[in-house]
């Protein structure tokens, strides 16, 4: 794999996305859905098509191609556990991030009992709840929920006592949010799940692409993310604490892996598409400046935020200034990743999507993005949703510029 340290910058970061280049009734395709699914950079690509066109295997295999397909299973367990400061040993992969959660809660919830309880939230991804909630349910458990406070678009923390206790048994949150970009700071969440025995689960999907995620500084016993919103393909993977392995007993078939954490992962997984997962750290290292791989990565996404975050400015002030819209995001001094979230009085968020898209060749996503307990909460679905302008490291000023006068076209022909 040709070394991309010194050749990739944050200047001609466009030039590892062959995505960029498409155009749509002849205008070059702007991509501002990246909360739902990134563009796949250059080296991932390249890693998923080595390992096409020099001979695919399955594992266990006395020859060659076998003995290959193990080795890039073993690497990119360490590649996608240096990305979020994980466990190398911890990390197992999936169709997706969704998938794995549904199998992950048969295997948690083996010894859940009656009167016993779980925590969610109400901002949540429902990957991060469904799975979970329904396990419960039918285990005869209580479900809490952390409430959002509507004005700041944070967690309620001041529940934080009350709701987690001894008869917690497991706690799931969601590190950023896919519907108002909040990024949740939930260290004392985890800390109190830490004192009563509770386990702790966090989505980490729209966190990855924007933000250093760290594992162990979380303390967190299990971190699910996907790789096609980290500029990879479409699977998910999951980083746990391995001295928890022994506590749970996966669903599998007999003849399969005993050891983990590859007893995480049922029949056969997406080979290539974990080769390209390589590609994806691969590509995050190279922008970044340090002495270790882990610093590389962490000064990367330095770079990301300061660009993704000039960007978002200039859209919020922007769009502060139209008549009509109302924008669902985080006050300035609130962390969170570029997603512009809103909705525009009078019209259907359908109806703009539609438009930008044919009109102007602007990808931008409307919906409840399955946060839909906060669109209820928020009275977006009223309006189709949402309309999510999500930003990414390949975006430009120039779009933002541009969406901006086509957002403007659109109100005044009034859809």
């Amino acid at each position: 794999m040709q070394n991309l340290k010194n050749k990739v910058t944050m200047t001609n970061i466009r030039d590892q996305f062959p995505a960029l280049n498409r155009t749509y009734r002849g205008k070059q395709v702007v991509y501002f859905d990246g909360p739902g699914g990134t563009q796949m950079c250059q080296p991932a690509i390249q890693r998923m098509m080595d390992y096409i066109e020099n001979g695919m295997a399955n594992r266990d295999g006395l020859f060659a191609t076998s003995e290959e397909t193990e080795a890039i299973l073993a690497l990119a367990r360490a590649e996608v556990a240096a990305l979020i400061n994980g466990y190398d040993d911890g990390v197992f992969f999936g169709a997706n991030m969704t998938s794995l959660a549904y199998a992950i809660s048969r295997m948690i919830a083996r010894d859940w009992k009656a009167g016993e309880e779980i925590l969610v939230t109400e901002m949540d991804h429902s990957a991060n709840v469904d799975p979970w909630v329904q396990i419960a349910k039918e285990k005869g458990m209580t479900v809490q929920r952390i409430p959002v406070d509507v004005n700041s678009l944070k967690l309620d923390e001041a529940f934080i006592e009350t709701m987690i206790h001894p008869k917690t048994r497991a706690v799931f949150l969601g590190l950023a949010s896919n519907g108002v970009g909040t990024i949740n700071n939930v260290k004392p969440y985890i800390e109190a799940a830490k004192t009563v025995g509770a386990l702790t689960v966090i989505d980490a999907v729209q966190a990855v692409p924007h933000i250093a995620v760290d594992q162990k500084k979380l303390a967190a016993d299990l971190v699910l993310g996907s790789g096609y919103k980290v500029f990879g393909p479409h699977i998910g993977f999951a980083s746990m604490d391995p001295e928890l392995f022994s506590n749970y007993k996966p669903y599998k078939l007999i003849p399969a892996h005993d050891e983990a954490p590859s007893s995480m992962e049922t029949g056969t997984q997406n080979h290539e598409g974990i080769a390209a997962m390589i590609g994806v750290v691969e590509f995050i290292e190279s922008l970044g400046e340090g002495e270790s791989k882990r610093q590389r990565i962490v000064n990367a996404y330095e770079l990301f935020e300061q660009h993704e975050q000039k960007m978002a400015s200039f859209l919020k002030e922007e769009l502060s200034k139209i008549e009509d819209i109302k924008l669902f995001t985080p006050a300035s001094h609130i962390l969170s990743t570029p997603i512009i979230s809103f909705v525009i009085d009078g019209i259907l968020s359908s109806k703009i999507s539609k438009y930008l898209a044919d009109e102007h060749s602007i990808l931008v996503a409307n919906g409840n993005f399955y946060a839909y307990q906060l669109a209820n909460k928020l009275d977006v679905m009223k309006y189709d949703g949402w309309l999510r302008v999500g930003l990414s490291p390949y975006n430009t000023l120039e779009e933002c510029e541009r969406f901006i006068d086509a957002l403007k076209k659109c109100i005044k022909i009034n859809l």
